[in-house]
């Protein structure tokens, strides 16, 4: 694995700002932005079921599941909720560990 922490190539900060944008029928976009010297610093498409937003809780996911236009039974997604919360907690912390 991997890991960087992304800083502005103009500037070098760290301090970076994430604009998500939403329109029907694209998938979800991210725009990075550095906070100190306000240059465009990065873009990443989002697959389907790729944005998960910690403490925002189910209906937020459901939000996104909705927007993937993936279609399945209330169970299997209750889920796959529980399963990628668990999973983004861990992934976290682990990444945390391995920038230390």
């Amino acid at each position: 694995m991997e890991i960087h922490t992304q800083q502005c190539q103009f500037c070098s900060s760290k301090e970076l700002k994430n604009i998500l944008v939403r329109q029907p029928g694209e998938a979800d976009k991210v725009y990075v932005e550095c906070n100190h010297c306000g240059q465009f610093v990065a873009s990443y498409v989002l697959a389907p079921l790729g944005y998960y937003h910690h403490g925002k809780g189910y209906e937020s996911f459901l939000r996104s599941v909705h927007r993937s236009g993936e279609f399945m039974s209330g169970r299997n997604i209750r889920k796959m909720y529980e399963d990628r919360k668990t999973a983004e907690i861990n992934k976290f912390e682990e990444v945390l560990k391995r920038l230390k």
